[in-house]
């Protein structure tokens, strides 16, 4: 119990690191880099279960490697040679060296700026990652029994990490993400996804719009015409909050029939959670009420003008 509590304080510090780093870059970047270091970790993985299985780097994973990461296999091979000689399995060694070198090539620009801790977690956040821990784990425990005749390629492995369908933790929101997504085929589901955050940051739009000193009521009402057609403000007076909630009612049950089911539902909470964008659209939306604080701008943003500079905004260190 004291352990999983340990555990927990960890990953909770590690999360608020990672989301106040994410402050410091654009959502779009921060979204990219991830999205690549995940790529990073599935081929590290690739490598290490590999070196683990055959005890050396076979020539195809030397060749990879040289392609990829240029100069670590003079230093990587004699410590893999040395794990091998004491016993050791040393497809760790070969992981570790793999991330490091990206980290300092690939992903340098975040890691001089103070961001690299938000890749990181966004990227182990993502249900890609967890599918391919979860594939190398299975794989490295099929591979220690028996290994196989001909290892799978790059391209193979990747293809196997994105077919996975059982997590590691079968019993968590992540596996109910997952089957909800290969439910609805990843087409839908981003183009879903997409959806949804659209109306995440309309919603904030709207409700600063209409909370904001002289309020422009007409930008909101020809706004919605154009991106929500169908709903209209008018009727009983309603807080802006209120009329937010009643949009996203509307657009919930009028245009996105998927989200009737609660499955989807918690899969859409659970990957807007793990996403730069939502942290990002909310801060920029606060960073507006304190500016706007004394009256709108006399050329008030419309949606997607206010969403363009929310995609672009970060905030000092």
């Amino acid at each position: 119990m004291k352990r999983r509590g340990h555990v927990a304080r960890i990953r909770n510090a590690t999360a608020r690191r990672a989301l106040v780093q994410a402050k410091r870059v654009p959502w779009p970047h921060l979204a990219r880099a991830a999205e690549g270091y995940t790529e990073w970790h599935v081929f590290a993985l690739w490598a290490r279960a590999i070196v683990d299985a055959s005890g050396a780097i076979p020539a195809a994973v030397r060749t990879e490697i040289e392609g990829r990461a240029p100069s670590i296999y003079k230093s990587l091979h004699p410590k893999v040679k040395s794990a091998i000689d004491r016993g050791n399995r040393p497809g760790i060694l070969v992981w570790e060296d793999i991330t490091c070198w990206a980290e300092m090539n690939v992903f340098l620009s975040a890691k001089r700026q103070g961001w690299l801790d938000a890749v990181r977690y966004f990227s182990a956040m993502s249900l890609g990652a967890m599918q391919a821990w979860s594939h190398w784990e299975r794989i490295n425990a099929m591979w220690r029994r028996s290994p196989p005749r001909k290892f799978p390629t790059p391209q193979e492995w990747d293809r196997d990490v994105k077919s996975v369908t059982r997590l590691s933790t079968t019993d968590s929101e992540a596996q109910r993400a997952l089957d909800v997504v290969q439910g609805l085929g990843e087409l839908n589901w981003r183009k879903l996804l997409a959806g949804i955050s659209r109306l995440n940051a309309f919603s904030h739009w709207t409700e600063l719009m209409l909370n904001a000193e002289g309020r422009d009521v007409d930008l909101v009402s020809r706004e919605l015409v154009n991106i929500y057609p169908g709903f209209r403000l008018a009727g009983r007076e309603m807080t802006p909050k209120e009329a937010v909630h009643s949009l996203e009612r509307w657009v919930l049950s009028k245009e996105v029939h998927e989200v009737r089911s609660s499955d989807v539902r918690a899969a859409l909470r659970f990957q807007l959670r793990h996403h730069p964008e939502t942290a990002a659209i909310r801060r920029y939306a606060q960073f507006c009420r304190r500016t706007w604080a004394d009256g709108m701008p006399k050329q008030p943003p419309t949606f997607e003008d206010w969403k363009l500079a929310a995609d672009s905004y970060s905030e000092p260190r």
